[in-house]
């Protein structure tokens, strides 16, 4: 008869539990912040900051409000050819939802190159993996050659030692 009473009892709890996760399921915010761009005349250039890339771009929320103190620029990508800047930005709000996005600004190509330090601008992505576009199968016999080379070396050291 006690076992049934705890049986019942558990049973209630975990229905009553159950029914408490999905309403604090359903009333969290799972709605990811929203951009707004305005326009601007920003020439990206050596000189530009980051505060300068979030000039005329705001992050609203329907939960926090406003966000735009939030913004992040995660990366700048060049385009020499198009002589463009790509610029990523991302928000979260405070509940963890996050959104991304990107704008392009017109660059100044010639200003970045004779300026700015080469390692802080990304250039576009083909060119930085080339040799994500060459096979990864391995030569015949590569393997092999290197296990005599790495054989051979220890053969070496061990001779080495003993003299």
């Amino acid at each position: 008869m006690r076992g049934n009473l705890l049986g019942i009892f558990f049973s209630i709890l975990s229905g009553v539990l159950i029914f408490l996760i999905v309403v604090a399921y359903g009333r969290s915010d799972r709605i990811a912040p929203e951009f707004r761009f305005s326009a601007t005349d920003t020439i990206y250039n050596s000189e530009t900051e980051d505060n300068d890339l979030k000039v005329g771009i705001n992050a609203y929320d329907a939960k926090d409000g406003d966000l735009t103190g939030r913004i992040v620029v995660e990366k700048v990508v060049l385009n020499r050819e198009k002589e463009t800047a790509v610029v990523y930005y991302a928000v979260a709000d405070y509940s963890g939802n996050v959104t991304k996005q990107s704008r392009v600004f017109p660059a100044d190509i010639e200003d970045i190159d004779k300026n700015a330090n080469p390692s802080e601008f990304i250039e576009e992505e083909e060119e930085l993996f080339p040799a994500m576009s060459a096979p990864l199968i391995p030569e015949e016999g590569a393997g092999e050659t290197q296990q005599a080379g790495d054989e051979n070396s220890a053969s070496q050291e061990a001779s080495g030692n003993q003299g």
